[in-house]
Formats: C-alpha cells, sequence, structure tokens
C-alpha cells in the first residue's frame, strides 16, 4: 500500500514535465534540469507551447513562416536552437524573431534564411536592414489613416456636443428671466401681489 502510494507520487511529481512537451515533438530530459525539445520535420507551421526550462530547441525543416511576438521570451535557460530548413518570410511579422536572434549569444551555426519576398530570398534574416521591410510601411500606414479618421470623427462629434450643451444653457438662462419677468405675482406693483400681502 505505502510502495503503491509513493509510485503515484512520483508519477503526480513528474507529470508536469510531461504534460509541458508539446505532443508533435520530442523532449528528452537533460542532467542540467532542462529539456532538450526535437520538434525537428514535424510539418509544423506554427511554434508550438515550449517548457519554460527549455535547454536545446530544434525546429528545422518544418513549415514555420514567422514566430509569433514574446513566443520565446519564457526560455531563459536557453543554449541550443536550430530554426534552419524553414520557409522564412521576412516581413514586418519576422522583426521580432530577428531581433530575438541578436539579443542572444546561442549555439547555432546553421543560418536562418528568408524564403519571401521573392528580393531577399535567400538572405540571413540577421543581415536584414529595416529597409526590406515594405510591406510593414504600407500596414502601417494604413493603420495611422485609420485611426486619423477615427480622431477627426471623435473631434467633430465633441465639438457638436459642445456647441449643443452652449446652445441649451443660453436658451435656459433667457427662458428663465422671460418666466419671471412674465409672472404677474412677481412684478413688483402687481395688483395681485398688492392684495395678497394686506
Amino acid at each position: 500500500m505505502l510502495a503503491s502510494g509513493g509510485l503515484a507520487l512520483f508519477f503526480l511529481l513528474n507529470l508536469p514535465s510531461v504534460r509541458l512537451c508539446p505532443v508533435s515533438c520530442r523532449c528528452t530530459k537533460l542532467s542540467d534540469q532542462g529539456f532538450k525539445v526535437d520538434c525537428s520535420a514535424k510539418h509544423l507551421k506554427e511554434v508550438p507551447v515550449l517548457p519554460e526550462n527549455t535547454i536545446e530547441l530544434y525546429l528545422q525543416n518544418n513549415h514555420l513562416t514567422t514566430v509569433a511576438p514574446g513566443m520565446f521570451d519564457k526560455l531563459q535557460n536557453l543554449r541550443k536552437i536550430d530554426l534552419s530548413g524553414n520557409p522564412w518570410n521576412c516581413d514586418c511579422h519576422i522583426g521580432y524573431l530577428k531581433h530575438w536572434l541578436e539579443d542572444q549569444k546561442l549555439n547555432s551555426n546553421l543560418p536562418v534564411l528568408c524564403s519571401a519576398p521573392v528580393l531577399i530570398n535567400g538572405k540571413q534574416i540577421l543581415d536584414l536592414t529595416g529597409n526590406e521591410y515594405p510591406a510593414c510601411k504600407s500596414h502601417e500606414l494604413i493603420q495611422c489613416n485609420l485611426f486619423l479618421d477615427r480622431d477627426i470623427w471623435l473631434f467633430a462629434a465633441s465639438l457638436l456636443v459642445l456647441i449643443l450643451l452652449l446652445c441649451a444653457a443660453y436658451i435656459a438662462k433667457h427662458l428663465s428671466c422671460w418666466v419671471v419677468m412674465t409672472d404677474p405675482y412677481l412684478l413688483p406693483d402687481s395688483p395681485r401681489r398688492r392684495l395678497k400681502s394686506q
């Protein structure tokens, strides 16, 4: 009974590390309390959620075109990565991966090459400059135009509400003054007022 309880406790303690391994990948526990995560050649179209204590990561030969911003930020113990053999789309969405690779000091000899757009096909992501993101500029201009249109409409609506409030205040002031002046009980020499005071 005690042995089966100890065995169950052992499996429960080891369960989180098994659960953290992506379904399509193979995770191997390394001696220094981390994992080697091998997701190579699994036909992946996006990077799976990875264990935080990943030390070695192999994502080569998949169908990855970009990496979602923040995807690798939790991998503080990562020492080796292989991203080669993927059709990376080097438009504005590749910026996160480029900057992340620049910030890391990883053991990775294999280049990470762009597949698209055609003009920079075969160029290393680390060698890209800001001028080679043509898709981003037009995307940002569209977004700015949308924000500008919205701001103009909000300003016009606010101005209209302010004008209506000023008109309402002006009318209310003159209306109350007109009521006071035409009320027979409030006039100073009104016969009704004299009778009421006697």
